[in-house]
C-alpha cells in the first residue's frame, strides 16, 4: 500500500527521528532532510509530498527564507517548528501560507493533531514480524543524550573496539547494533550473548564466524575467567583487519570490577578504546512523551491512539528502574487493556503505576521540576557564591519575559490580565 509521504526538514537528528516516529504513528511515511539544500533536492524529485515539516533554524539557510525561495507550485502545505517563537517569525510564516507554527519543545499531541488536518493517512496493517528499529533508544532531544550521539558517531567512524555501558533496559543492544550496521567493516556481523554458562568454544566459534567483520559481545562482564583469558589471547594473536572488530556491552562498571579483581585489566583496556554511556530514562525524562508516542505507533500502527495529559503526567512521575524496556512493556500492557478509547487513560496502566504515589511536586509539572533542578545544579557549580535573591530574581525575570511574549510584548495588557502591578513588573525586568 502506498502511504502518503511528508518531508521532515530538521537538522537536530534526535528530534527528526521523534518526528518520523510520530508521523509513522499516523500511518504516514516520511523522508528526512537536515539542511535546506537536501530538502530542495527532495522537493525537486518526483516524490509527491503531501506536507512539509520545517525547522526555522537550519544550518545552511533560515527555514522561512528557504520556504519563500520555493516556487509556489513546489511548496507543499507546511508546518513550521522552531525554538524561536518570536512574533515576527509567526507573521512571516503566516504570509507564506504556513498551516501552523509550533514552538519547541514540541507538544507531540498538538503536532499530530495538526498533521491530521493536513494529511489524510491510509491505514496499514501491522507487521508482527517487523523488527524494532535500532533508533528507538535515541528518540528525543534530552541534554543527557547529546554526548551519546557524539560517542556513537565517533564509534561508527572508527575501527577500534567499543564498550557500550548503561543500566539494564537503556538500549545497549540497540546502540551496539546501530554501530555494527554503520561500521567501516564490510564482513559478517555476529552477536554472542554471554552468560555464566558460556564456553570458550562458543566464544571461539563466534570470533571465527565474525572474521573480518564485527562481533557484538553482549554483557561481557559475565565472561568467566577462562573466557576472559581466551579473548585476550585471541586479540593478541589476531591479524589487523582480519580479527573481528569488537563491540562489548555491559550494565556493570568494569573499572570497579577490575579494582575488585573480578575482571581482567588487560581485557578491559583492550575493550574500552571507545566508550558509549547510555543514560537512564530518569535522566532523560524530556524524551518520555516522544518515546511513548513511538511505542504506541510501533505496537499499534493501525490505530491513531493518544495518551491523556494526566496519564502522561503519571508516567513522568515514575522513576523507571527498568528504563526503556519497562516503558515499552507498560505501554504494551495499556494497549491491551484499552477498550477502544481514543487515548490511553490512567486506568489502562499497570497496577503499580496506577496506584503509585507521585513523588513529583504536585504544584509543578514534572518537566518543569527537572529543568529547574538542572538549572540549579549548573548555577551552583559555576558560581563560588550564590545568593538566593539572585536566583529568585533571575527566575522571576525569565517568567515575566515568557509571559510578555504571550501578550505581544504589551506590559500594560499583561499586568491587567494577570492582576499584577505594571510598575513592579517593569522594575523586575530592568533589574534583571
Amino acid at each position: 500500500m502506498n502511504l502518503p509521504r511528508v518531508l521532515i526538514v530538521e537538522d537536530e537528528h534526535a528530534l527528526a527521528l521523534a518526528l518520523a516516529a510520530a508521523v509513522r504513528q499516523a500511518s504516514v511515511d516520511s523522508d528526512l532532510a537536515p539542511t535546506a539544500a537536501q530538502a530542495r533536492r527532495h522537493l525537486d524529485s518526483a516524490t509527491n509530498y503531501e506536507a512539509m515539516i520545517l525547522d526555522i533554524g537550519l544550518p545552511d539557510q533560515n527555514g522561512l527564507e528557504f520556504l519563500e525561495s520555493l516556487p509556489p507550485e513546489n511548496r507543499p502545505p507546511t508546518i513550521v517548528i522552531t525554538a524561536h517563537g518570536e512574533i515576527q517569525n509567526t507573521i512571516a510564516a503566516r504570509k507564506l501560507g504556513v498551516i501552523d507554527f509550533l514552538p519547541k519543545p514540541l507538544d507531540f499531541d498538538e503536532f499530530q493533531s495538526v498533521l491530521r488536518r493536513v494529511v489524510k493517512p491510509n491505514r496499514r496493517q501491522p507487521d508482527p514480524a517487523a523488527p524494532a528499529p535500532e533508533t528507538v533508544a535515541f528518540l528525543g532531544a534530552a541534554p543527557s543524550m547529546r554526548p551519546v550521539f557524539q560517542q556513537i558517531a565517533h564509534s561508527c567512524a572508527s575501527d577500534d573496539p567499543v564498550l557500550v555501558r548503561g543500566a539494564t533496559g537503556t538500549g545497549k543492544s540497540h546502540a551496539a547494533r546501530l554501530i555494527q550496521s554503520n561500521s567501516m567493516r564490510s564482513g559478517p556481523a555476529e552477536t554472542l550473548v554471554i552468560g555464566p554458562s558460556s564456553t570458550t568454544e562458543e566464544l571461539n566459534a563466534a570470533l571465527q564466524q565474525a572474521n573480518k567483520g564485527v562481533l557484538i559481545l553482549e554483557e561481557v562482564a559475565s565472561l568467566n575467567n577462562e573466557g576472559q583469558a581466551e579473548l585476550v589471547r585471541q586479540i593478541e594473536a589476531g591479524t589487523e583487519g582480519v580479527f573481528p572488530r569488537l563491540i562489548a556491552t555491559t550494565h556493570e562498571n568494569l573499572r570497579e570490577l577490575v579494582g575488585a579483581e573480578a575482571f581482567r585489566s588487560d581485557l578491559f583496556y583492550r575493550l574500552q578504546v571507545l566508550e558509549v554511556r547510555l543514560p537512564s530514562l530518569s535522566d532523560r525524562m524530556e524524551d518520555l512523551p516522544a518515546l511513548v508516542s513511538y511505542f504506541i505507533g510501533q505496537l499499534l500502527p493501525d490505530r491513531n491512539l493518544g495518551i491523556t495529559e494526566a496519564t502522561l503526567g503519571r508516567l513522568m512521575s515514575h522513576d523507571w528502574p527498568g528504563n526503556l524496556r519497562e516503558l515499552r512493556n507498560s505501554i504494551a500492557f495499556a494497549l491491551t487493556v484499552n477498550s477502544g478509547a481514543a487515548a490511553i487513560e490512567g486506568n489502562d496502566l499497570p497496577d503499580y503505576l496506577r496506584n503509585e504515589t507521585s513523588a513529583v511536586d504536585e504544584q509543578a509539572p514534572a518537566l518543569l521540576v527537572q529543568a529547574l533542578d538542572s538549572w540549579l545544579d549548573s548555577r551552583l557549580q559555576e558560581e563560588e557564591e550564590t545568593v538566593y535573591r539572585d536566583l529568585a530574581e533571575t527566575l522571576e525575570a525569565t517568567l515575566i519575559r515568557r509571559l510578555l511574549d504571550r501578550y505581544d510584548g504589551k506590559l500594560a495588557r499583561m499586568a491587567s490580565a494577570l492582576h499584577a502591578n505594571r510598575t513592579t513588573l517593569r522594575r523586575r525586568l530592568q533589574n534583571s
